[in-house]
C-alpha cells in the first residue's frame, strides 16, 4: 500500500454521506429485526428483544466509555490508536459486569437474564467496531466504518431471522448474529485501521500508563453518558416492570420506525466534530458558531419533513407493518418523533460539550436526568403507562438540554 493511498482523506461532506448511509442501514436492519419478530411471534418476542435492548442499552454506555468523541477530538494525538484499542477491552469488561448488576437488581427470570446477557455479547462487538471507527473517523476515511457498518447490519439481520425461522429460538439468533457481527470487525475492520499504523506494538508500562491516563480522563464523560442513558432507559424499564413486556413490545414496535429520524441527526453531526474541533481550538468563534447553526437548521428541516410524513403515513405504515393489532396505539407516533429528535439533539449537543472539554460540569446533567426520569417513571409512567413513558422522556430531556446549550453558551462567550 502506498503512502498516497494511505493519506487519503475524504472531505467533510463525503464523510458525512457514508456516515449517514452506513449508519442508517445499521440501525434500519436492527429496527426491521424487531418489526419482523412481531410478524413472525407476536408483541411477546418482541417484548422480550425490546428488553434485552433497553436493559443492555446503559451499560453498553460503559463499554463506550464515551471515548469516541474525545478519541476523535484528540487533534494533538495524546494518546495513540493502540491506548485507545487498549482501553476498549477494559471498558467492555466493565460493561458486562454492569449489566450483570442490572440483571439482578431488577430480579428477571433465568429466561429473561440468559437473552439480556446474550444481547450484551452483541453491544460488546459494537463497543469493539466503535473504536476502529473512531480512528476510521479521525483519519477521515468514515467510508471504512459505512462499509462495515453496511455489511455488519444486512448480515446481522439476516443471520437472526434466517436462524429464529428455522430454530424459533430468540437465544439462538442473537448468538449466531453477535458472531458474524465479530467476524466482520476481526477480519475487516482492523484491517483497514492497519494502514493508518505499523506493527502492532507490545503492551508495556508506559502504554499500560496512558490507558490508565485515558480512562481516568474520560470517566466523567462515561459516568455522565451512562447517567443520561439510564435516563432514557429508566421509564422504558419500569413501563415493562408495571404493565408486563407484551405493552412493551406495543410501545417499542410504535416507537421504532423513529430510530431513524434520531440516527439521521445524530450521524450528520459526527463528522462535524473534527473540523469543529479545530474552529474552537484555533478560536474562530464565527467559524464555530455557523457549524453549529448549519446543524440546527438540518435538525428543523429533518423535523418538519418527520411531522409531515408521519402525519400522511404513520397508521398505514404501522398497520403495514405490526397488522391492525396496532390501530389503536398509532397515536403515539408523533410524540415519539418528538423525543427522538430531543435524543439526537440531546446527544450532539454532549459531543459539543466533550469538544470544548466541558466535561467534570456535565455531571450536573446526568444527575438531574436519573432524577427526573425516576420521578416520571414512578408517577407518569405507573399512571400513564406508554403515555406517561412520552411525557418521562420529554421532560427529562428538556432537562438535559436546556443546562448544555448555557454551559456551551457561557464556554463561547471566552473565545
Amino acid at each position: 500500500m502506498s503512502k498516497t493511498s494511505v493519506k487519503k482523506v475524504r472531505t467533510v461532506q463525503q464523510n458525512m454521506l457514508f456516515n449517514t448511509i452506513g449508519s442508517l442501514i445499521y440501525y434500519v436492519c436492527q429496527w426491521l429485526m424487531s418489526v419482523i419478530i412481531v410478524r413472525l411471534s407476536g408483541f411477546g418476542d418482541a417484548g422480550l428483544l425490546s428488553l434485552a435492548m433497553s436493559a443492555t442499552a446503559a451499560p453498553a454506555i460503559i463499554g463506550l466509555f464515551n471515548v469516541r468523541s474525545y478519541q476523535v477530538s484528540d487533534m494533538k494525538g495524546q494518546y495513540t490508536d493502540k491506548e485507545y484499542l487498549r482501553s476498549r477491552v477494559y471498558t467492555n469488561i466493565l460493561s458486562v459486569i454492569a449489566c450483570l448488576a442490572v440483571v439482578l437488581y431488577y430480579g428477571y427470570s433465568i429466561e429473561k437474564a440468559v437473552i439480556i446477557m446474550t444481547f450484551m455479547a452483541f453491544k460488546v462487538v459494537e463497543g469493539m467496531a466503535d473504536v476502529y471507527y473512531g480512528i476510521d473517523q479521525k483519519n477521515e476515511r468514515m467510508d471504512y466504518a459505512g462499509i462495515s457498518l453496511t455489511v455488519r447490519g444486512i448480515g446481522s439481520l439476516a443471520f437472526f431471522l434466517g436462524t429464529f425461522q428455522i430454530t424459533q429460538s430468540l437465544l439462538v439468533s442473537i448468538i449466531t448474529m453477535s458472531l458474524f457481527s465479530l467476524a466482520v470487525v476481526l477480519v475487516y475492520d482492523r484491517r483497514m485501521i492497519e494502514r493508518y499504523q505499523g506493527k502492532e506494538a507490545e503492551e508495556n508500562e508506559v502504554m499500560r500508563a496512558q490507558v490508565k491516563s485515558l480512562l481516568i480522563t474520560c470517566f466523567p464523560l462515561a459516568v455522565v453518558a451512562f447517567l443520561n442513558n439510564m435516563s432514557l432507559t429508566i421509564p422504558k424499564l419500569y413501563l415493562e416492570q408495571y404493565f408486563g413486556e407484551e405493552i412493551m413490545g406495543i410501545y417499542s414496535s410504535v416507537a421504532s420506525p423513529t430510530i431513524v429520524i434520531q440516527l439521521a441527526a445524530t450521524t450528520l453531526f459526527a463528522p462535524l466534530i473534527p473540523p469543529l474541533t479545530i474552529e474552537f481550538n484555533n478560536g474562530n468563534k464565527k467559524n464555530f458558531l455557523g457549524g453549529l447553526k448549519k446543524f440546527a437548521l438540518l435538525i428543523l428541516a429533518i423535523t418538519i419533513a418527520a411531522l409531515i410524513g408521519s402525519k400522511l403515513l404513520a397508521h398505514w405504515g404501522l398497520v403495514l407493518l405490526f397488522g391492525t393489532a396496532i390501530e389503536p396505539y398509532v397515536y403515539l407516533f408523533i410524540p415519539v418523533i418528538i423525543i427522538s429528535i430531543l435524543i439526537a439533539i440531546n446527544a450532539s449537543m454532549f459531543s459539543v460539550c466533550t469538544l470544548i472539554r466541558e466535561i467534570k460540569s456535565q455531571y450536573i446533567i446526568g444527575i438531574l436526568g436519573i432524577l427526573a426520569a425516576l420521578a416520571g417513571a414512578l408517577t407518569l409512567v405507573k399512571e400513564y403507562s406508554m403515555d406517561g413513558v412520552v411525557w418521562a422522556l420529554a421532560a427529562t430531556l428538556l432537562i438535559q438540554i436546556l443546562i448544555q446549550f448555557i454551559i456551551i453558551y457561557r464556554k463561547v462567550k471566552k473565545i
